[in-house]
């Protein structure tokens, strides 16, 4: 009973968290003289009374979330956030329906960036702005759920990144707070000095505060049609990919790196992978540009190098169409559009840290076949990685792809074609954006797909940024029963 009333505790500072959160927009729009300001004000109002009450009548001195109430609240909060932020889309004067107003919520709270907006030069700046909101909450949101929730729920190997401000009981919240304050301040300072660049770089200031929210939340929602390819800056380009980058690292180790502990972050594993994997990409695509559309190499590189950190990074933002360069491209990022950035960042996917697990541990079996008596044990970081752990990534990256399958057909069900449904599911369970095809592809939207795709992406969405389990295990009739 104290973890339920706990929860809903949390839940209620939540929605007065929101309640403010949702007059930067009110203003927004009370200085551009638009029309939607009494949509924000009202829902803020909602929110704060809602919320007021929730807290008030279920204050508990023990403050305390166990881990299963952490499933439940994790689950509960984002969808709740995501149905109030779905309101401004539906009631505003963009006259959304439900359907379309939740899935651009959706892909905002998540950090998907998958858009069904088809005019967005022309958009007013409060919804602009609420969209870039979204996905910033939604970025430190999941980047504190990673690093103080899931290592503590095992989900899919996360139990690796047990760090300094685990506690060896079962308490998520006081474990949280803390995170959340350290963590919150170093995703607040990178997106200021992001904000200060892309100005400095020919960006004005809307379009780079929207932007610095947006490419650190490794979110991709932008304030034109076109992209990052509208300003046509090789400076804001730079700038939007190193933040990106940055954005794909560990959080926790970019904080231990602001403390000084500068070798933590440069001697880490996954980031050395994460970064020799981005330049690989980024020459094997380089070369393929130069050979088949005849460009020089400076411009090859310059247009395969944002694409490849925008997918390997999750953020789905864009300067060229990449869906019409050819079958090898198109597989290539499908692939690593799946993969994603580091564990305990605002990316997405599978994560690095697992393709190196499942790696190490295929080079295991093949020594211990060629040498039955010798003695081989996988290591992560120059520890040993333990059969638990083992089991949990192994179990975790086959459900991953069982669900994108399942995915994939119910889109090519529903009518769409082979590239529209793989990478459409790609994009939403890996929170990536835009899709490898000319229906969802950097230069379209899902605005043209029907509701019932458009419903189970949304569900995708969810269910890849949360990892999977604590939706799965909610969903299941044994986790009610105990």
């Amino acid at each position: 009973m104290n973890n339920f009333r706990s929860s809903l505790f949390v839940v209620g500072n939540l929605l007065i968290f929101f309640s403010l959160y949702l007059l930067i927009p009110f203003v927004v729009d009370l200085i551009n003289q638009g029309t939607d300001w009494l949509i924000f004000i009202s829902i803020a109002s909602f929110c704060f009374f809602i919320g007021f009450n929730i807290s008030f009548v279920f204050k508990n001195k023990n403050k305390n979330v166990g881990i299963s109430s952490a499933f439940f609240l994790t689950l509960i909060c984002w969808i709740i956030l995501t149905l109030i932020g779905a309101l401004p889309f539906y009631l505003g004067s963009l006259n959304l329906n439900f359907i379309d107003s939740f899935f651009e919520s959706m892909s905002g709270m998540t950090t998907t960036g998958a858009t069904i907006l088809t005019n967005l030069d022309n958009t007013p700046k409060s919804i602009l702005i609420w969209r870039a909101m979204l996905q910033w909450l939604g970025g430190i949101g999941i980047i504190v759920i990673a690093i103080a929730v899931f290592p503590m729920l095992k989900v899919g190997g996360m139990q690796l990144f047990k760090t300094e401000f685990s506690s060896k009981d079962d308490k998520a919240l006081p474990r949280t707070v803390t995170i959340a304050s350290g963590i919150g301040l170093v995703y607040l300072v990178l997106t200021l000095f992001c904000f200060i660049f892309l100005v400095a770089a020919g960006m004005d200031l809307f379009d780079g505060i929207a932007h610095a929210m947006t490419i650190i939340a490794t979110g991709g929602f932008s304030t034109k049609n076109m992209s990052i390819g509208y300003f046509d800056s090789v400076y804001i380009e730079v700038v939007t990919m190193f933040f990106m980058l940055i954005s794909a690292l560990p959080f926790l180790l970019l904080f231990q790196f602001s403390k000084g502990k500068i070798f933590e972050l440069l001697k880490n594993s996954q980031v050395h992978f994460f970064f020799y994997v981005v330049l690989s990409l980024t020459f094997i695509t380089s070369i393929w540009l130069q050979t088949y559309y005849e460009v020089n190499f400076f411009q090859a590189f310059r247009i395969a190098s944002f694409s490849v950190v925008s997918i390997t990074t999750g953020s789905g933002f864009s300067t060229y169409d990449f869906s019409v360069w050819g079958s090898f491209t198109t597989l290539i990022l499908l692939f690593f559009m799946l993969i994603g950035g580091c564990s305990g960042s605002s990316s997405c996917g599978l994560k690095i840290f697992r393709l190196q697990i499942l790696i190490n541990n295929t080079f295991t079996l093949i020594k211990k076949i060629i040498q039955p008596r010798g003695v081989f044990i996988p290591t992560y970081n120059s520890k040993a990685i333990s059969n638990d752990i083992l089991t949990s990534v192994s179990g975790f990256v086959f459900l991953y792809i069982a669900i994108f399958c399942l995915l994939t057909l119910i889109l090519a069900y529903d009518g769409l074609d082979i590239i529209t449904s793989l990478s459409g599911s790609a994009a939403a369970l890996a929170n990536v954006g835009p899709g490898l095809s000319e229906v969802i592809g950097p230069s379209s939207n899902y605005k043209g797909l029907s509701d019932f795709s458009k419903i189970f992406l949304s569900f995708a969405m969810l269910v890849g940024r949360l990892e999977l389990y604590p939706i799965l295990i909610l969903l299941s009739p044994n986790f009610w029963r105990n």
